[in-house]
């Protein structure tokens, strides 16, 4: 009984708190699992990137929350969705885009939120209460119509501009590393990467490869290249923040 958290609230408020002590009224055996709150605000993108990086890694059945929502209150459809063995509850906005299947339902049965819905905070009054009745056995086709023109955002692909390859940056992590959607295909053996106006041409194995105060490229544990500098920020001292573009010299890659 598994239930994981991915929200852009941060800790400094009491709204994760919140959402855990209602599952928890709701369903006292759940263990509860903080992916993560620190998202950049309302940064959809950041959010559908990190969820489809993580959910693989819990077991089969868990209930995966996600709470990215700049159009709280709107039109917006509240959603849950099974797929690849998961469960997903989420704001219809692209934010599950990268794990979204043919088994999404739009949430409309009331019996499953809090009496009382307030405009502002769907996290605590259906996502969290719906997933709690989802983790205690729930069928998920009970919490309303199954829907097809659900919302998929694709993470953003590298896309060739003349001779060279422009990629984007997914996210910055808490160590400053700028991590990439460029795969390591998208390289050449002697490739060069432009971003912020500074060249990276060695692509390392490890991060104690590089001397103290190198900047240089990794394969990072998504399968994506992040862009690194050896005990420092990248992000920091090249002042790049998340949807930069950066260039890759593609003459000889195979992209």
């Amino acid at each position: 009984m598994i239930i994981t958290l991915t929200t852009d609230f941060g800790l400094s408020d009491p709204f994760v708190g919140i959402m855990k002590g209602v599952i928890l009224g709701i369903a006292p055996e759940a263990q509860i699992v903080d992916i993560s709150h620190e998202i950049r605000s309302y940064d959809i993108i950041e959010g559908a990137f990190l969820i489809e990086s993580t959910y693989k890694y819990f077991p089969d059945g868990t209930v995966h929350v996600v709470v990215v929502d700049p159009g709280v209150g709107s039109a917006r459809r509240p959603i849950a969705a099974a797929s690849h063995g998961h469960l997903f509850v989420a704001p219809d906005n692209g934010v599950l885009s990268g794990v979204l299947d043919s088994e999404v339902y739009h949430i409309t049965n009331r019996s499953l939120f809090l009496n009382s819905v307030s405009q502002t905070f769907h996290g605590r009054d259906i996502f969290s209460p719906v997933a709690a009745h989802l983790v205690k056995g729930t069928p998920i086709d009970s919490v309303g119509q199954r829907i097809l023109d659900f919302i998929k955002k694709p993470l953003p692909k590298p896309r060739q501009q003349g001779d060279k390859l422009v990629g984007t940056v997914l996210r910055i992590d808490k160590f400053g590393n700028i991590i990439t959607n460029l795969r390591r295909k998208n390289l050449a053996e002697d490739f060069m990467i432009d971003v912020a106006g500074l060249q990276i041409t060695r692509l390392y194995t490890n991060f104690s490869e590089a001397d103290p105060g190198e900047f240089f490229a990794i394969e990072g544990s998504t399968g994506f290249i992040e862009l690194a500098l050896n005990q420092g920020s990248a992000a920091d001292k090249l002042k790049v923040v998340r949807g930069a573009e950066i260039e890759v010299e593609v003459s000889s890659a195979n992209h």
